[in-house]
């Protein structure tokens, strides 16, 4: 639920990219110590920028398509409990509010007024500008190029155009050698291809491993589950 009556300026992938390295950096004078993955998202937020998260299925959270959502009055984060079981998903959520306050927050305080919600929120399908934006953060944060490259050079990526299949099993080798133990096979697949590891392959989302979990929670399960995913996908193209 982004406040869409702002409007937020276009900001290039590679200023995305410095200002999330530009934390890490700023992180690690503050701790002392340098970083490595898997990098401690929760931490960044809670002990370096003052926030505090919580946990919730209350309020705009009743819907699980919020995953998330920062009140930057406030200095809280809030995370749908729905999520906090799937440790990829919960961390990406939390970068991606980080997201939001380092690009966004100034921006978001001076234009605002008495009508604005007071809370930018962290949807499954709506993809505006802002949310790009704090989902390249997100992904830039958790995964920071130099580590990804050192990763990538300790084992043999494809070369040419990719297969989904070679994708997603190039992202697995690239999280174990990395350890990148917080992320999703998604999330480093799409890193990958945003960082021109893999080429001739769509950007991927973890939409049928979720409609699994779900039916799984609902009391389906094989055969059922799989049909009740088939159905879900079925509605949403003709919504």
């Amino acid at each position: 639920m982004t406040d869409l009556a702002i409007t937020f300026p276009e900001i290039p992938l590679s200023d995305i990219e410095a200002r999330a390295q530009r934390l890490i950096d700023d992180y690690e004078d503050h701790i002392g110590q340098r970083v490595r993955a898997p990098i401690p998202v929760e931490s960044i937020a809670e002990h370096y920028l003052g926030y505090q998260i919580d946990i919730t299925d209350e309020g705009l959270f009743e819907d699980p398509r919020y995953l998330g959502g920062i009140v930057f009055d406030e200095n809280v984060i809030r995370v749908n409990a729905s999520v906090e079981s799937h440790e990829g998903r919960y961390n990406f959520t939390i970068a991606h509010e980080i997201g939001h306050h380092v690009l966004h927050r100034d921006h978001y305080l001076a234009e605002r007024n008495a009508e604005h919600p007071g809370i930018m929120c962290r949807e499954v399908s709506a993809k505006p500008l802002v949310e790009q934006q704090a989902d390249q953060f997100a992904s830039a944060l958790l995964m920071p190029a130099e580590l990804v490259r050192r990763a990538a050079e300790q084992i043999v990526i494809p070369s040419g155009e990719m297969s989904v299949h070679a994708l997603r099993a190039t992202a697995g080798k690239v999280i174990r050698a990395g350890g990148f133990s917080n992320v999703s096979n998604t999330a480093m697949a799409n890193r990958l291809i945003t960082l021109g590891y893999a080429r001739g392959v769509d950007f991927q989302t973890g939409t049928g491993i979720d409609l699994m979990r779900a039916a799984q929670a609902k009391g389906f399960s094989g055969i059922d589950a799989w049909l009740w995913k088939k159905v879900r996908q079925m509605r949403r193209l003709f919504q």
